[in-house]
């Protein structure tokens, strides 16, 4: 999994990586990602822009509260090279797309104890991991691995339909 803030991540599943060589509207990718994310109850955040020639980096973050102690969690890293702005016409209107590489890392996962409220002392810290590692272990695991993974390939399928590209079909 990629570099991520949360420290006590469950990661479920694989990541899933779309690798894109071609013309591309980056804006519509962005305003997609989030209505994508929007419409299912995540809540949309953009965590980092990293401009440092020749690469863009994006990261962006949703989440979901699952249950009391459980989020749901996805994240989708952009990496772009060799991009350049050129202008095409689409439907007899002029629109300003990419040009480029863009890879898209889609990472999906869970925390636990969202709130914080072990954290006040180091008995309750003791007590989260005993709820963690014996009590919700497989509770967790077994609920959630698959919806998770789901969500992260019907993520990734819609953004290749969105890409036009030739794999944009599900393998489920």
């Amino acid at each position: 999994m990629t570099d991520h803030f949360f420290e006590n991540i469950g990661d479920l599943g694989y990541d899933k990586k779309i690798k894109f060589r071609g013309v591309f509207d980056f804006d519509g990718l962005y305003k997609f990602c989030q209505s994508w994310m929007t419409s299912r109850d995540y809540d949309f955040y953009f965590d980092k822009a990293l401009d440092k020639p020749p690469y863009l980096k994006y990261k962006m973050t949703g989440r979901k509260k699952l249950n009391f102690y459980c989020m749901a969690i996805l994240y989708v890293d952009f990496m772009m090279w060799d991009v350049k702005e050129i202008e095409v016409i689409r439907d007899n209107k002029k629109k300003n797309m990419m040009e480029g590489y863009i890879k898209i890392i889609i990472s999906s996962g869970y925390i636990t104890d969202y709130d914080g409220d072990f954290e006040k002392s180091p008995g309750l810290k003791k007590m989260e991991a005993f709820l963690n590692f014996y009590i919700f272990y497989h509770e967790n695991l077994l609920k959630y691995f698959d919806y998770l993974d789901y969500v992260g390939h019907d993520f990734a399928t819609d953004v290749k339909k969105f890409l036009k590209m030739q794999s944009g079909q599900s393998a489920w």
